[in-house]
Order: structure tokens, then sequence, then C-alpha cells
């Protein structure tokens, strides 16, 4: 596995996006002070999941965004993205390439994204657990972690010893079950306090259900008795009924004897007797019919209960689905405000891109502009050198010539004078004269020059006086004009006849002036050309900056467009998700309207229903009075008859007095016979209204009776007396202790659950514990021992030790370092120089990676304080290691440089933003610029 690229876009002075291309072995990354180079340490600490702000040498996490500078404006984002190779399937997912990428913006909102998807910070870490890699792993190695390494708490130096372990994720599992049993043991309370409320209720709940139960069981037990009590009277009117029934056959028979002389009076007294025993059924189907109908008026009054019970739901669902379609209305609202906005947005970002469309095109055609004038610029120049070296030339012939002709005048003025008698001194004293007459001369028509124009500007006199004022030095000018003239003719006469020759138009002296004056002409235009030429180069000089900033500018409208054009597609992809929602919350409303409307229609099925149901209770309720008027007639009129009935039979009885003692008995059984019936039916009516039931469902019943009716009486009052020594009764208590019963059985089914779960986590807990403690040791002995080697091979000689502080506590134990450098004594680290605690430090790395080597390394100027012996160990063990894991190495040493493969660098082309450039050392030679 290796690191293979790093992708930054706002990432603290990284403004621009910036690709940087990672190969195996050792790469360094140069650059000067200040120009970001552990920027890039800080990017790859941060997208594998870094959140402390001191650690990326921050305030605010979104101190990380791109603040801006003079020139650029601030982003409002900051993106990084690490590309690892999992050839070697190191990593728990199958891909070649992992692709982990962080982004966060200035409102503090945070992403993570492993191959594209969004993940989980934790998902983050727990990939990276025991391979090295992390922000608290090995794999980092700056000033920082040296001091962690080296610092003076041996408590501190043990995160690299448990990830090389590879107990990280053991110790957060562990972490992780210790946080869970806290929970288990809280939700125990939690559960015991509420299962000692519940216990109350339970308990009071129990003592209130038993006796409801008892008072219920006293309710059935009296009315057992009461029903006994009743069927015992209702055996006695019975058996007296039968009893009676058959002593009236008997006085029948014994009537039926002497019956034919009265049967005028017995036929009518049997039709009474019909009629009444037809009025009487009439009067049983009355109540029959009567009790149906107060059944059907109950059924009836028990759907209307059940329909306002339905209308009620209705009624709440409607509210609801009002409720929720206004919600959804908002939303649908809500929505196309956001698209129109977004519209608007997408047409201005629309326009802004066609502005640095037209802006990138006008650069353009001002760079193949500059381009041009530099080219007709370098085509003049070329062709005024062609020139000068013409002129050149020509003066070099030139000077040739002259150079003859000077030598030729030479002597032939010298063979001229000497063959002419020449006097020099008389010549000079002659040219003195003439001199000092024409100086005289000179300064006298001055003089009259200037006095003339001060009475010109004074305005003296008349014109005339001025003309008489200038003549009156005329004469003066004429007598010294006259002896110039006399010294000209002197100085003439002194001067040899042969140089009249040398002066001629044709002579040599005039040749060779006009030689020097083409020399001059010559050298005035080389010296023309030059300057031109001058010219042209600083014209292009300037035209070259230009071309610069332009071609720099058109870069950033490049960029700028590239960045506005995925913005805009952003927008449109960003605007069809939008429609997309308000299509699909139009059909949820059209949904709810439908599901609205239904519900409206059902309840006003059910009002309906409820009104027709009202309109039957109201029919049957006349229709129940009818049929009590009725059976209140029907009784009226039983009575009446019987009341003739017995009227009737007195009548005849006085009448029949010749009958005699048996017709009298016959009567008087008859009578204890009516009176027995009236009673049964008294018993059966007093029952159906007492208890609402029927007592010809229990007549089986009366069968079985053995108690005596003073028993069942007395029985009867001990109930009562029981009952009411019960007290008050909660009679919805055992429903509300079966409730509760059932809470604090499952209550206690969870008490059980976290028990067991406790102790399953103490178990775990105990189990990660014992196989950290063994990883740990096993990879402990390993650094020792590899400690040592490596602290040998880098100093030289001497030796190093590790300890732990507390043996038998190896999962907390600090661990100290003693190192002694060849010459020294065997002291804490914290007693060494800076050069040799960076040198112990690299040798612990060193010796971490032989026990568990991390795929790649950053080392960020861990060889500031070594010497150059120190240096050159280092670089050689860099390379040995190399070999095997990936290196990159931020320095200013010189030699590190040389071990390196791949030279990465940082420059700052434009203030406070970073650029990256990377040089491939050995072979073919590759620069390139991001």
């Amino acid at each position: 596995m290796l690191l293979k690229s790093l992708e930054l876009f706002g990432f603290k002075s990284f403004a621009d996006k910036a690709v940087i291309e990672f190969s195996g072995g050792v790469s360094a990354l140069l650059g000067p002070n200040g120009c970001g180079k552990s920027n890039i340490v800080d990017a790859i600490k941060w997208v594998l999941g870094e959140q402390a702000t001191k650690s990326l040498r921050a305030d605010r996490m979104e101190d990380v965004i791109f603040n801006g500078t003079e020139d650029r404006k601030a982003l409002n984002v900051a993106d990084v993205i690490l590309t690892l190779s999992n050839d070697d399937g190191r990593l728990p997912i199958d891909t070649a390439e992992i692709a982990i990428r962080r982004r966060l913006f200035r409102n503090g909102e945070s992403e993570y994204f492993i191959n594209g998807a969004s993940v989980r910070l934790r998902d983050l870490r727990e990939l990276f657990y025991d391979t090295g890699i992390g922000k608290t792993a090995y794999s980092i190695m700056e000033q920082g972690k040296i001091d962690q390494v080296l610092s003076n708490r041996p408590e501190e130096r043990r995160l690299i010893f448990e990830e090389a372990a590879g107990i990280t994720k053991y110790r957060l599992r562990g972490r992780e079950a210790e946080r869970k049993l806290e929970r288990t043991e809280d939700n125990m309370r939690q559960v015991q306090s509420i299962l000692g409320e519940v216990r109350r209720s339970h308990d009071s709940l129990k003592k209130q259900s038993d006796k409801t139960l008892r008072y219920r069981k006293l309710r059935e037990e009296a009315f057992d008795v009461e029903l006994d009590l009743t069927l015992f009277k209702l055996r006695d009117h019975v058996e007296s009924r039968d009893k009676r029934s058959e002593q009236v056959e008997q006085k029948t028979t014994a009537r039926d004897k002497i019956k034919a002389a009265i049967d005028a009076i017995n036929e009518n007294l049997e039709e009474n007797l019909d009629v009444v025993n037809a009025m009487e059924t009439r009067l049983i189907e009355h109540q029959k019919r009567l009790y149906g109908v107060e059944l059907e008026r109950g059924n009836k009054q028990n759907q209307i209960r059940l329909h306002n019970e339905r209308v009620g739901e209705f009624e709440e669902k409607i509210r609801n689905d009002e409720l929720r379609r206004g919600s959804l209305e908002e939303k649908v609202a809500s929505l196309r405000e956001e698209v129109v906005s977004l519209r608007t947005a997408a047409e201005e970002h629309g326009v802004r891109i066609a502005d640095v469309a037209k802006n990138i095109v006008e650069f353009e055609e001002r760079i193949a502009h500059a381009e041009g004038r530099i080219s007709a610029n370098v085509d003049a120049a070329r062709a005024l050198g062609t020139e000068i070296t013409t002129e050149e030339d020509r003066v070099a012939e030139i000077e040739i010539d002259l150079t003859a002709l000077t030598d030729d005048i030479v002597r032939k003025l010298d063979e001229e004078l000497a063959a002419s008698g020449y006097s020099r001194s008389t010549r000079l004293r002659s040219e003195k004269e003439l001199r000092t007459a024409l100086s005289a001369l000179s300064s006298r028509v001055q003089h009259r020059i200037t006095l003339l124009e001060d009475l010109k500007r004074a305005g003296a006199g008349s014109p005339d006086a001025v003309i008489s004022s200038g003549l009156d030095g005329l004469h003066e000018i004429e007598e010294m004009a006259e002896h110039v003239a006399t010294l000209t003719e002197q100085f003439a006469a002194s001067i040899p006849a042969f140089l009249d020759e040398f002066l001629a138009p044709e002579g040599i002296i005039t040749r060779k002036r006009n030689l020097e004056t083409d020399i001059g002409a010559a050298r005035n235009r080389i010296r023309e050309c030059r300057e031109q030429i001058g010219e042209l180069e600083g014209e292009n000089a300037e035209l070259s900056a230009r071309m610069r900033e332009y071609r720099h500018t058109l870069e950033e409208l490049r960029v700028n467009r590239a960045g506005m054009q995925a913005q805009f597609s952003a927008m449109e992809r960003t605007i069809g998700e939008r429609e997309k929602a308000i299509s699909e919350e139009e059909q949820r409303l059209e949904l709810h309207s439908e599901e609205l409307a239904a519900s409206h229609t059902r309840l006003a099925h059910t009002v309906e229903r409820i009104e027709a149901l009202e309109s039957e209770i109201s029919s049957l309720s006349e229709k129940e009075n009818e049929l009590q008027n009725e059976q209140d007639a029907l009784e009226k009129s039983i009575s009446s008859r019987n009341a003739d009935l017995i009227q009737k039979e007195r009548s005849l009885k006085r009448k029949m007095e010749d009958l005699g003692k048996t017709q009298q008995q016959l009567e008087r059984v008859q009578m204890n016979l009516a009176e027995t019936n009236a009673e049964v039916r008294s018993l059966y009516e007093n029952f159906r209204e007492r208890f609402s039931r029927e007592l010809s469902e229990f007549e089986p019943r009366m069968l079985e009776l053995k108690d005596s009716g003073s028993d069942l009486r007395r029985h009867l009052a001990e109930l009562r007396e029981t009952e009411r020594s019960l007290g008050a009764v909660n009679l919805m208590a055992p429903e509300e202790f079966e409730e509760v019963k059932q809470r604090f059985e499952f209550l206690d089914t969870q008490l059980t659950d976290l028990r067991r779960a406790k102790e399953d986590l103490r178990r775990v807990t105990e189990e990660i514990q014992n196989e950290s403690a063994a990883l740990f040791t096993e990879s402990y002995e390993g650094i020792k021992k590899n400690f040592h080697v490596m602290f040998r091979r880098l100093f030289g000689g001497g030796r190093a030790e590790l300890k732990l502080v507390d043996p038998d506590a190896v999962l907390d134990s600090g661990i100290e370092i003693l190192a002694q450098p060849p010459g020294k004594k065997l002291e804490n680290i914290s007693l060494l120089s800076g050069g040799e605690r960076s040198l112990t430090a690299v040798a612990l790395l060193f010796a971490t990676y032989m026990v568990r080597p991390s795929p790649f390394c950053l080392l960020d100027e861990i060889d500031a304080a070594l010497d150059e012996s120190n240096v050159g160990r280092f670089t050689n063990m860099l390379l040995e290691f190399g070999q095997s894991s990936q290196f990159i190495i931020i320095t200013h040493n010189k030699k590190t440089v040389a071990s390196a493969s791949t030279l990465l660098g940082i420059t700052m082309e434009d203030s406070g933003v970073s650029k990256v450039i990377s040089i491939r050392v050995g072979g073919r030679e590759e620069v390139g610029v991001s």
C-alpha cells in the first residue's frame, strides 16, 4: 500500500487546485520558509480525521480554509483528497485504489468520503486502525511528535508502541465495552428504580385486586343464594300449584257429578275464565314483544355509540390530514421558491460565465497581439544589427583610408614647409595681432548696437537724434575695419602659398575632412541603431512582462470558468432534484387530498347512519310505549275480569248453595290455584327486573336444591354482612393489577437481561485486556531489541534501552528511554543534546518500522538538528527502509535532498498562494507544476 496522490483545493495557502503525485522510495519536499511545505503534512493529517486545531496550527477549524490575500478572495470550502493504492489488500475494502476525501465549509459543515461514498468520521478512523496510518500513528513524524516521543512523561510515549502492537482497535473496543458497561449499570439503576416504584404499585393493586375479586365472588355467591331462594320459592309455589291443581281436578270430578244442574252458570264461568286466560296469554306475548323492543333499542343505542366513536376518529383523522396537507402545501411552496431562486442564481451564473469567456477571448487576443509585436521587434532588431555590422565594416575601411591620407598630408606638409622657408613665429605674431584687432572691432560694434537699442527702448529724442548718435561712432568703426584689413593682408602673406592647395575643395585636407565626416556619420548611425535596438528590447521586455500577466490572468479566468461551470452544473442538478421533490410532494398532496375527501365522505355516511339509528330508536320508543300501554290495559282488563269472575263466583256460590260443600271447596281450591299462579308470575317478573335475566334459564337448577329457605336466608345475610365489612372497593383493581403485573414482569425480565449483559461485557473487557497485553508485550520486546540495534547504527556505537515504568501494569505503564551515545554515560533521554534527541527519536521510529512497517511515512524537518555525519547515517538508513516503505521528508539539508529519488518543490509565485513543482531524479528528468 502506497500514498499515490494528494489533491488540495482551498486548504490553507493552496487557493488553486493542486495535485501532488507521489512515487515509491524517498521523496523530498523543498521550498523556502513560509511557502506552505508544512501545509502538505497538515492536509494529510486533516484528511485522515485530525480534529485538534492545535495539531493543525490553527485556532479554529475554519482557519484551514483559504482566507484570501490582497489580490485573491477568500474561499468558502477546503477540499482534500488522499489516494492510496490497496494492491496488497491491507485495507478492508475490495478495490485497488482507495480515495479518502474530507470537505469543510465555512459554515462549519464537514463531510467525509471513502471512494465517493459518504461516511462517518468513526468509519474513517476504524479503516486505518493498527495500520500505522492515522492522526495518532507513527506514519507522520514531525517536531511535535518527536517532542511527544522524547517527552518527560513516559505515559505519552505509549501511543506509538500501541499503534505498532496493533492494539489500538482493542483499546478502543475495550473503552467502548467499558462505556457500554457503564451505560448498562446506569440502565440497571434506572430499571431498579422504576421497578421499585412499580413493585409498590404492584403490591398495593394486588391487595386491592384480591379484595375486589373477593367482593366479586361474594356478589356472585350472593346472586347464587338469591337465585336459590327465588327458585326455592318457585319450587314451593309450583308444588303448591301442582297440589292444588290435583285438588281442583278432584273437586271438579266431584262437581261434574252435580254440574249438570248448573251448566249454564258454569258455562258462563268457564267463558270468563277462557277470556282471562286468553288475556293472560296476550299479556305474556306483549311482555315478550316489549322485551324484544327494549333489546333492539339497546342494540341500536350501542350502534350509535360505536358510530359516534367512529365520528370522533374520522374528525381526528380529518384534522390530522388537513394539518398534513397544509404542511405539504407549505413545503411545495418553499421548494418552488427555492427553484425560482436557484434558476435566478443559475442565470446570473451563466451571465458571469459568458463574461469570463469574453475576458478569456480578450486576453488571448492581447497575448496574440503582444507575440506579434515581439516577433516584429525581433525582426527589426535583427535588421538593425545587420546594419550596425555593415556600418562598422564601412567605418573600419574609412579609418584605414583616413590613416593613409593623414600620413600622406604630414609627409607633404613637411616637405613644402621646408622648401618655402616658412617662419612659424612670424605667423603666430600676425595671427595674434589680427585676433586682437578683430576682438576690438567686435566689441565696439556690439557696444554701438547696445546703445542704439537702449535709446530705442527709452524713446529719447527724435529718430534723427538716434541716427545721429549712431553715425558718431561709425567713423571710428570704419578706421578699425581698415586696420583689420591691413592686418589680414599681413597674416595672409605669412601663410605659405602651398596651403591653398591643401585647403582647396579638391585638396587633400578637404578629402581628409570628408573621410572624417563619413566616419562621424557612420558612427552616429551605429549609435542610433543601437539606441533603436535598446528601445525594441525594452519594449519586448515590457511586452513579455505583460504576456506573463496576461497568461496568469488567463489561467485564473480558465480556472474560475471551470469552477463556475461546475457550480452551474451543480445548480442545474439541484434544480432537477428540487423539481423532482416538488413532483413527489404534489403527488403526496394529491393522495392526502383524496384521503381527506374519502374521510369526509365516510364521516357524512356515519352521521347519516347515526341519524337513521336515532330515528329507528325513536320509532322503537314509540312502539315500546304503545306495547306498555297495551300491557297496562290488558293487566287492567285481567284485573277487572278477575274481579268480575270472583263476583260471579260469589254470586254463583250464593245461587248454588244447594251444591253444598263440594262446590265451595272447589271454588276455594281454584282461588288458591289462581293466587299461586299470580305469585309464580310475580317471581318471574321480579327476577327479570332485578337481574335482567329470565328465571326460566335456571329452572333445571330448581330440582337440585337441598338447603332450606331459612338456611339460604341466613347465608345471604352473612354474605351481605361480609360484603359490608369489605368497605370501599376499587372495581377496576384486577384489570389495573394485570397491567401493572405485566409491566412488573417486563421490567424484571429487563433487569435480568441487563445483569447477563453486564457479566458478558465484563468477560469481553477482560479478554480484550488479556489479548492487548500479550500483543503489546510482544511488540514492545521487538521494538526494544531493534531500538538498541538502530541506536548503535545511527550513533556509530553506544547503547540504548527501553524500560516499563510499571512492568506489572503492561497496558497502563509508561515507557522510559535510556540512551548512551559513544563516550557518554547511560542517562535519561531528556539530558541529551537536541541532535542526539532527534537521532534517538529516529532510531526509535526505525525500530518501530522493523516490527510493524507503515505503508508510508512523512518526516517534517526531523533532520534539522543533526550534524553532517549524523545526517549521512540518517540518509543511509532512510534509503535502506525506503526500499520497502514510502518516505516523504520535508528538509533543508542538501545531503538529505541528494538521497531522494523525487523532489517536490513548494513555491509562492503569488503572495500567500502555494504551488507545487515536482522533479524526478535519476534517468529521465520530469518537471511538473500544479
